[in-house]
């Protein structure tokens, strides 16, 4: 890898332990509505962003009501959920962001989320100063894999491709990275079935991250 001076993390599954959490949320709120859902059906939700994932589980939502029906109650559910982001932070996050900033390298979010959950995830857990740049994939057209979020950020902070390096887990954020042209780590997760195949590097822990910059 080229040097480094640029860090760009994806934020759920890079920087919170969030999609186990994410996906038994959704198992429990069908549930709710006598429907079923299993853990291979969620995992379908993993690294899009919010109007993909709206489609997506309203196609599991049998009809019950209209689409924008389904998306109201499925928002008074969430906005019933307290979710503690600093519980599920994950391990050396903290640590890394401190190394890079003393080091003066530039930090950046791009998440797939919307803007009121990054929000909500940095500002509880207390890392939101950290980040140079924070943006939502719902600010874009294209929703990863496009790399239309990630040139954005490269375009925003004035730097070259090959001075960044992209923190990633899922597969659709993987491919935008790479379709980006950027170089991309991908933090391992075993519980799911994500391919992680195409990332330059596969670390266990964040941390590792070091060795490559």
């Amino acid at each position: 890898m080229n040097k480094k001076n640029t860090i760009i993390f994806d934020m759920d599954g890079v920087i919170f332990d969030s999609e186990a959490t994410y996906m038994q949320e959704l198992i429990e709120f069908f549930k709710m509505y006598d429907i079923d859902l299993t853990i291979d059906e969620c995992q379908k939700v993993i690294g899009v962003d919010s109007r993909l994932f709206n489609d997506i589980v309203y196609s599991w939502w049998q009809n019950k009501t209209s689409k924008d029906e389904f998306i109201i109650i499925l928002n008074h559910y969430y906005d019933s959920i307290e979710r503690d982001y600093k519980a599920i932070l994950k391990p050396y996050v903290v640590s890394l962001l401190e190394y890079l900033k003393e080091n003066h390298y530039k930090i950046a979010l791009a998440s797939s989320s919307s803007e009121r959950l990054i929000d909500k995830a940095l500002t509880t857990s207390g890392i939101i100063d950290y980040f140079d740049l924070i943006t939502s994939g719902n600010s874009f057209k294209q929703s990863k894999p496009h790399p239309e979020i990630y040139l954005y950020v490269i375009e925003k902070l004035h730097i070259t491709k090959k001075e960044a390096l992209i923190i990633e887990d899922s597969t659709p954020g993987i491919q935008a990275a790479i379709n980006a042209g950027i170089d991309v780590i991908a933090v391992k997760d075993d519980r799911f079935s994500i391919d992680q195949s195409q990332a330059n590097h596969i670390i266990g822990d964040i941390i590792d991250v070091k060795k490559y910059i």
